[in-house]
């Protein structure tokens, strides 16, 4: 069995390795079958990176390594090696453009107890930007000449993370000079330091007030006996966000489901062949953004007409599930499969469930999925992480129907100290959550004064940046239920 060793990490080497084995198969690299015959293949981004400025970031770069090292010491290690996008940005506080959505650039880091090496194409970076690094210690080389230098290391002891670094890679270290665990950074990058979680708490009112403006925008369309289109509504979106401060992209392609596309729990609406919206139905709408100062990912539901009782049914169960984990309060070391079936529970009593995670870690003005942390109920990565405060963490319960509705309710949480060893989520995601689509019968009054609470706070945060008759409207679907 052949793969190119270059596109899978080494832990997932292994793994294949470890099954094929059991059934007499030997796995070899194959290098890339490509490289031959794909004549127009598109080089690699030479767009120029730059930097994520310290009053968006929290840390300089310098304090960055400083503490990168000090866990390399308790490691025993010699080097680091990072391959991982977003934890080279992270820890050298850059950002790219080289995957769309997600603002990081192709490259590697090597970390030394004194010298810091950024393997990278050197178009990419600015002649003003080289001489900064240059002061903060780090030194530029090419991108193609990580092989040659790890291949030099001798006598020495190199920190890689088995599931991220390419298996090709870190099967050319010399034998015996590997510490395979976690990245440091990733967990660093996963806690957010108290300037990264301030930026959170207004990138949140921020990102509510673009989408008040493309909400309504949907509304007055459909009034008006106009019927845009799944990705008229994704674009939209997109501008709203675009005429804030610091914004950058979007944080991934929008899901815009109408009506049964919103039972393709990954859907992406096309233009040429996205459905018509029309003012009966179901719609769901996931998005995110990508601003200096953070990341949001948000999903609403919303009801443009009267609906069955069968779907309020169903949306007030994955409702109380989202209230029920926003409310946790949990002790120190809990991990996120711990905490998944709250999610579930009500959708369970109705025979129901859904076939995703629960939630998963977000980036700070990064990926919009960041690895450790996440609510599943699989015994993974995210499911065995433990929640620390800092972490950000989305909230995405739902219910699929195929041909007929999908519905996910998806707020980010923010994890924080609440008591002696307890810890507690701060729902930081600030937008109206459709009430139309409740069942009353089953929505006792814990949960109608979360809501309530939910939507004083939305309106508080919101309306200053908004114009009069925005604020009318925000008003409107803030009011008590």
């Amino acid at each position: 069995m052949g793969c190119d060793f270059q596109c899978f990490s080494l832990g997932q080497i292994e793994q294949f390795d470890r099954l094929f084995s059991e059934k007499g198969i030997i796995l070899k690299d194959s290098g890339d079958l490509f490289e031959t015959i794909w004549k127009d293949r598109p080089k690699l981004s030479e767009a120029a990176i730059y930097e994520h400025e310290v009053k968006f970031a929290g840390k300089s770069r310098k304090e960055k390594l400083k503490e990168l090292r000090h866990e390399m010491e308790k490691a025993g290690a010699d080097f680091i090696l990072l391959s991982a996008l977003d934890e080279v940005a992270h820890l050298l506080n850059l950002r790219g453009k080289d995957v769309e959505c997600n603002p990081v650039f192709i490259g590697y880091v090597v970390v030394e107890k004194k010298n810091t090496i950024l393997f990278i194409n050197s178009k990419k970076i600015t002649p003003e930007l080289k001489i900064i690094l240059e002061k903060d210690g780090i030194s530029l080389m090419p991108y193609e000449n990580i092989s040659q230098y790890i291949s030099s290391i001798s006598n020495k002891k190199i920190w890689i993370d088995q599931s991220t670094m390419n298996a090709k890679l870190a099967l050319a270290l010399p034998k015996n000079s590997m510490i395979a665990k976690p990245s440091a950074v990733m967990l660093s990058k996963a806690v957010k330091n108290e300037k990264e979680c301030k930026h959170i708490r207004q990138v949140m009112a921020k990102d509510g007030a673009a989408l008040v403006k493309a909400f309504m925008w949907l509304e007055n369309e459909l009034k008006s006996g106009k019927n845009p289109t799944e990705y008229d509504l994704a674009q939209k979106i997109a501008s709203s966000r675009a005429s804030m401060p610091h914004y950058v992209s979007e944080s991934f392609f929008a899901i815009v489901g109408y009506r049964g596309n919103g039972a393709i729990i990954h859907y992406r609406p096309d233009e040429r062949t996205s459905s018509k919206i029309k003012p009966e139905g179901v719609l769901l709408i996931d998005s995110g953004g990508q601003y200096l100062d953070g990341t949001t990912d948000i999903t609403r539901t919303i009801a443009l007409s009267e609906v069955s009782d069968d779907i309020k049914s169903h949306y007030t169960a994955v409702l109380k599930g989202h209230i029920d984990v926003c409310k946790l309060v949990f002790p120190k070391g809990t991990k996120g499969i711990q905490i998944d079936a709250f999610a579930r529970q009500h959708l369970w009593k109705l025979g129901l469930n859904y076939g995703h995670g629960t939630g998963h870690g977000v980036g700070f003005f990064m990926n919009v999925h960041e690895p450790p942390q996440g609510i599943v109920s699989a015994w993974n990565q995210r499911g065995s992480s433990e929640l620390l405060p800092g972490m950000l963490t989305s909230n995405e319960p739902g219910f699929y129907k195929e041909g007929s509705h999908g519905i996910r309710i998806e707020n980010l949480v923010l994890t924080i100290a609440h008591a002696n060893d307890f810890l507690a989520f701060e729902n930081v995601t600030l937008f109206p959550i459709d009430t139309k689509l409740i069942d009353r019968k089953s929505f006792g009054p814990d949960y109608r004064k979360w809501l309530n609470d939910y939507h004083k706070r939305c309106y508080k945060k919101i309306s200053p940046m908004l114009d009069d008759k925005q604020k009318q409207w925000l008003k409107e679907k803030c009011s008590a239920y």
